[in-house]
């Protein structure tokens, strides 16, 4: 199990024009939202400028989330390395949103 780069993947799906998800609970020690967020603000493709600049804003009352130009990070409050399990509705609700293409 090693790290590999994918970032240039999601750059170019972006790019293209299909949206993604990023999101992490805040309460993860394996892989721990702060490097996720840091990761997906670091990520450079056309429409990085804007997400950097979009604002945080919550999100149901469940996380905090940022969106711009069709990538939103989300910050899934009290959820550890397995988000669904530890908020089973809250992640239903976050890959509804997602799936609908709806705003978060």
């Amino acid at each position: 199990d090693w790290m590999k780069d994918f970032s240039g993947y999601v750059a170019d799906m972006l790019d293209d024009g299909i949206q993604a998800l990023i999101y992490a609970g805040d309460v993860d020690f394996i892989c721990n939202y702060l490097g996720n967020k840091a990761w997906s603000y670091q990520l450079e493709w056309s429409g990085g400028d804007e997400f950097r600049a979009a604002d945080e804003h919550e999100w149901n009352g469940a996380g905090l989330a940022r969106t711009a130009n069709g990538l939103t990070f989300l910050q899934v409050y009290d959820a550890g390395h397995m988000v669904p399990s530890d908020k089973p509705k809250e992640s239903l609700d976050m890959l509804q949103t997602f799936l609908n293409g709806e705003s978060f």
